[in-house]
């Protein structure tokens, strides 16, 4: 249940601070510029204005508490408790004062809710415990051909678990490590991409980066529950008329040497947070 909460969430949430926005907007064209609504439209305009940024210019990584957006939250809400002292008109006050206060709310339960994968503890996951060998892993490429892991063994491995092509943050990750192509072919390092999205967003994702890295699928997310990655209704609500599968993978890397052991994992509690393709190859540097 609470993972369909979530899923919910992210879809009504944005879309209910635009609607906030919208209200401010034609308000402030009916009735004239005031504290109350300017408030208003500080709060809803920077909720809207992040995702929006999100999907125009996605980010492979973000601070944990956004701050600067934060701080117009916050802002926006206490300058609308504030004005509510202040003005006349109880109606219109007392409207954007709710509008603002369910906003902040809404926005701390992203940052502190949604955000996270609650349930998750690295330290508990005992198949990705470093110095393991990676169990034999069944993966499907964008042919629906069967591939398994046994295919990159005796060369070191970067295995990239995303959540899907509607992933801002992940489609920012795969750019940037796609940024780095050329270090990891000096350095024989396999690099590939796993989600349990249908093929064809695997196979588009294949055409636009036509190199030697890997998009596979994990059919029906059976390699995430082997491996305790595997998050149930992780799609936000609605995305699902587009194509995808409302069960996801929660963002996670794995590093392997050529003999199949694990060097290295990310199993990010946080999916606004990925690790930097310089740690990474860092790592292999290290180890390899």
């Amino acid at each position: 249940m609470n993972s369909l909460s979530k899923s919910i969430f992210i879809s009504a949430f944005p879309v209910f601070a635009l609607v906030a926005m919208i209200d401010s907007l034609w308000y402030m064209s009916q009735s004239g510029i005031c504290l109350q609504h300017m408030a208003h439209l500080l709060t809803s305009t920077s909720i809207v204005f992040f995702f929006v940024r999100v999907f125009i210019k996605p980010l492979p990584r973000t601070d944990s508490v956004l701050i600067v957006y934060t701080f117009c939250v916050f802002l926006g809400c206490l300058m609308s408790l504030l004005a509510g002292y202040l003005q006349e008109e109880t109606n219109s006050r007392s409207i954007a004062i709710v509008y603002n206060l369910i906003l902040t709310v809404g926005w701390i339960l992203y940052l502190l809710w949604y955000s996270f994968f609650q349930k998750r503890n690295a330290a508990n996951n005992t198949v990705l415990k470093v110095g393991n060998t990676l169990p034999l892993l069944k993966f499907e490429n964008a042919s629906k051909e069967e591939i398994t892991t046994e295919k990159f063994a005796g060369t070191p491995s970067i295995f990239i678990f995303y959540r899907g092509n509607w992933c801002p943050f992940c489609m920012a990750q795969i750019k940037e490590m796609v940024s780095k192509h050329e270090e990891l072919t000096d350095r024989n390092i396999n690099t590939v991409f796993i989600s349990s999205q249908p093929h064809g967003f695997s196979k588009n994702l294949t055409k636009k980066y036509p190199l030697d890295f890997q998009f596979l699928v994990d059919v029906d997310g059976k390699v995430s529950k082997q491996l305790d990655i595997f998050a149930e209704n992780g799609l936000p609500f609605g995305f699902q008329i587009f194509g995808f599968k409302s069960h996801t993978t929660m963002p996670t890397v794995i590093i392997t040497d050529s003999n199949e052991k694990i060097i290295y994992t990310n199993q990010t509690d946080n999916y606004r947070i990925r690790p930097e393709p310089t740690t990474l190859l860092k790592i292999i540097d290290q180890h390899v």
